[in-house]
């Protein structure tokens, strides 16, 4: 399968997926399928990077291979899983860090003006957010602050290059805090209405897009500091 055709299939697994979510909210139950679709729909868009001649990055399939690890173990209930979730995502941050990193200057990793706007979001959110985490506080600051980190990699990186691939890693990595944001509300504040269907579309929208970042056709083999961009 090309790489489209992997996308295609993630959508309609993922799709599946959030139907069964939404009659799990209607139900009390969630279908046995779910089981599967959820990790299928990640490994179908992690695949797609694999769909072309050239290589990915190790450090981007590792990040994908986190994100799996860390999808896995959020399908369950209970603190040592949502620490296993949150630790597997934790990693595989690191690894976009490191790879949104190496298609810029390392010399001016400097953030762009307006990314003052997601700084002050992150420290208003936490605020409101961290007196309900109990004893998960530090695990969730430390998940944060990477959280941070790497949506200000992917916005230092679009400012450097403003390339299509490192403006759709920036929107990836945007729909990753809306997704991180909307599952964070819903696991310390409490159930709302449509819950998984945000988490989990923002999700898989986020890590789509930064998949289709690092399609060779769509990186173009631009060069920046002596480099491929996006090569490690």
């Amino acid at each position: 399968m090309n790489a489209e055709s992997l996308l295609l299939a993630a959508a309609l697994s993922g799709s599946a997926a959030i139907a069964c979510e939404v009659k799990a909210a209607r139900s009390g139950r969630r279908p046995a399928l779910f089981h599967l679709l959820k990790p299928a729909t990640t490994i179908l868009i992690t695949l797609s990077l694999f769909a072309h001649p050239d290589p990915p990055a190790r450090l981007l399939v590792a990040a994908y291979v986190f994100a799996l690890v860390g999808d896995i173990a959020l399908m369950f209930d209970g603190d040592g899983a949502f620490l296993t979730g949150l630790g597997s995502f934790f990693i595989a941050h690191v690894a976009f860090v490191a790879v949104f990193a190496a298609g810029g200057s390392v010399s001016s990793m400097t953030p762009p003006t307006w990314t003052a706007g997601m700084i002050v979001y992150a420290l208003g959110f936490f605020a409101w957010l961290l007196p309900h985490t109990g004893d998960l506080k530090v695990p969730v600051v430390a998940y944060g602050a990477v959280l941070t980190v790497m949506t200000l990699a992917a916005a230092t990186a679009h400012s450097q290059l403003g390339t299509p691939s490192a403006r759709l890693a920036l929107v990836g990595a945007l729909f990753f805090v809306a997704s991180d944001s909307a599952l964070a509300v819903r696991r310390f504040r409490g159930l709302y209405t449509l819950a998984e269907p945000l988490i989990l579309s923002t999700y898989w929208t986020a890590i789509a897009l930064i998949a289709i970042s690092r399609w060779p056709q769509v990186l173009g083999h631009v060069r920046f500091a002596g480099k491929d961009h996006g090569e490690l």
